[in-house]
């Protein structure tokens, strides 16, 4: 397929709970999109480090929105507001934000099938959405998504609530934060910086690293909200009640931490098998945690491209 020019835009929307955020948008410049992807990023960056993937897909007819979370890009405003989050409801307030601008989309353009793509924690994101709220989209892909054991969930949870208690809400642990970050470090030698674990190419990890807006500590709050987040998620999926034939795609690095080098991805999809959902794809790919950002990063976009298109005529 042949690509066609882009154009991009750029604006804040308001949530529910009255707090602006930042969005960017792609759209082919000379016709109407075929579908629309909503992408919803992960942890420590920002919507900018998805611009060639976006590219990508509006010059072959998909339009891309992408919003920026509380404490993170351009959301953020700022290099020192990076890993802060509301006191009250922070996993809630990045919830609303995928909301509200799904609503937005949905209400500029009703009738072009709507695509949720959730990186990492943007994954866990788009699942909690899809099995919370009643909204009709057109397919479910999950990128670097990962299962935490219940014990494990609560143990960290319960140390952070000490955290916060004794350190503070916005307090950002050195020690925390470097641990957090060895935890998928570790595999991979040599390891000249903390982000190894990101991507097997050398000027992309350096990218990230030197990028004021990635991989920055986050808050004792922020740590809190998404551990709280986690279990949410688990709460809402197990009484999922969405169309059991949607469209799922779960993609996964053979040698990504995060989600235990594919075991992960396998079991959401046994997860999703479980609960009789009748379109389910798994895709297990060469590289590390950030698929979009590998080195063979365009055979990952030609397979999106694909699914996407032949989803979208599943009803």
């Amino acid at each position: 397929m042949i690509s066609q020019p882009v154009k991009e835009d750029s604006f804040y929307l308001n949530s529910p709970s009255n707090q602006k955020f930042h969005v960017s948008g792609y759209h082919q410049e000379q016709q109407e999109a075929r579908g629309i992807v909503l992408i919803i990023t992960g942890m420590a960056e920002h919507a900018g480090r998805y611009k060639q993937f976006s590219h990508f897909l509006a010059g072959r007819g998909y339009s891309v929105y992408i919003c920026d979370h509380p404490g993170q890009g351009k959301t953020a405003g700022a290099p020192e507001k990076t890993g802060l989050i509301a006191r009250q409801r922070g996993w809630e307030c990045m919830l609303e934000n995928v909301r509200a601008l799904y609503t937005h989309i949905r209400k500029e353009q009703p009738k072009i099938p709507i695509f949720i793509f959730g990186h990492s924690m943007g994954s866990l994101l788009a699942r909690h959405f899809t099995a919370l709220y009643p909204v009709y989209i057109q397919g479910l892909i999950l990128s670097g998504s990962f299962v935490m054991p219940h014990i494990g969930l609560m143990l960290a949870l319960n140390l952070v609530r000490i955290k916060v208690l004794f350190e503070g809400h916005d307090y950002k642990s050195k020690w925390f934060n470097r641990l957090f970050y060895w935890s998928f470090n570790r595999h991979f030698k040599p390891r000249p910086t903390m982000y190894e674990w990101i991507s097997s190419v050398r000027h992309e990890v350096v990218s990230y690293q030197q990028d004021p807006y990635c991989g920055f500590y986050l808050s004792n709050g922020f740590f809190k909200a998404i551990l709280k987040g986690i279990a949410a998620t688990r709460t809402a999926e197990s009484l999922i009640t969405y169309r059991k034939t949607l469209p799922v795609l779960i993609m996964s690095g053979k040698e990504d931490p995060v989600g235990r080098f594919g075991k992960d991805a396998v079991k959401l999809h046994k997860n999703y098998f479980q609960q009789n959902f009748q379109n389910l794809s798994l895709k297990i790919f060469p590289g590390r945690h950030e698929l979009l950002h590998e080195k063979y990063k365009e055979e990952v976009y030609d397979y999106l491209l694909n699914w996407l298109n032949e989803s979208l005529t599943i009803k």
